[in-house]
């Protein structure tokens, strides 16, 4: 009897680009400039105490004016330090011993919060699951459903269910959650990673993106399908999955 097991360690390396942007209303000329533009009253870049320091503003957020080359913000007192962050949340998966007549599924969460940027992407850049002689996984090249019987490995970033024309094994997985709402925030699941019931999963691929333009958080869930067939190898498979995030500014 042949016992295969999965875990998966979601691990983080984060990249970020140079800024060549400022957001605050940096405006400059041959022989002026101006940083942090302030109109009107009640605005204050510094107000500080001996114990305390606060930057404060008056009025209601104005809103977002673009273009295909330029984006501007109006309102609140903003930094002038674009950024990228990523987090991965506590994600070590266990897909339990395996069976070659039904999938084994999991998740994994992460969010990338971005502000003024240009669009960012996040890479997968581990091979897959492989047991202790080194042994991997069929990782699923192009987007497929599920096929008990059939070794496969994959992932994708929406949300699975039974119900989808591709028919998911089980419902799971969450698709791509802007924050506060898509006003804001743009991250999407990439081409190959963004249909319900359908995996893939290759070395390098893009897995998650965004277009730019925002100042906002998108929380992704990655699900996990594996599937097994009767000349799979035993042995504990493990796969640490590394995510690369960068940005554009």
């Amino acid at each position: 009897m042949k016992r295969l097991r999965l875990w998966g360690l979601l691990g983080l390396v984060l990249v970020l680009v140079p800024a060549v942007a400022y957001a605050g209303g940096q405006s400059s000329s041959t022989n002026y400039q101006v940083n942090e533009v302030q109109i009107g009253s009640g605005g204050l870049l510094n107000a500080s105490s001996p114990n305390y320091q606060a930057q404060q503003s008056l009025g209601l957020t104005g809103g977002r004016t673009t273009s295909a080359n330029y984006g501007a913000d109006a309102g609140f007192l903003t930094p002038n330090a674009p950024f990228l962050e990523m987090v991965v949340n506590g994600a070590t998966i266990n897909l339990g011993t395996l069976s070659a007549v039904s999938p084994a599924t999991g998740t994994a969460t992460f969010h990338v919060r971005a502000y003024v940027d240009s669009g960012y992407t996040v890479v997968s850049v581990n091979n897959p699951p492989k047991n202790e002689e080194g042994a991997p996984l069929n990782a699923m090249t192009t987007a497929g459903v599920s096929s008990p019987g059939t070794e496969q490995f994959g992932i994708n970033l929406v949300q699975n269910q039974t119900t989808c024309p591709n028919a998911a094994p089980a419902n799971f997985g969450t698709n791509p959650v802007p924050v506060p709402d898509s006003s804001f925030a743009h991250g999407i699941a990439s081409t190959g990673y963004d249909t319900c019931g359908l995996f893939k999963y290759n070395k390098g691929d893009t897995i998650a993106q965004s277009s730019g333009n925002g100042w906002g958080e998108t929380d992704y869930t990655i699900s996990y399908l594996v599937n097994i067939n009767g000349s799979s190898k035993a042995g504990s498979y493990s796969m640490s999955q590394d995510l690369v995030a960068v940005a554009t500014y």
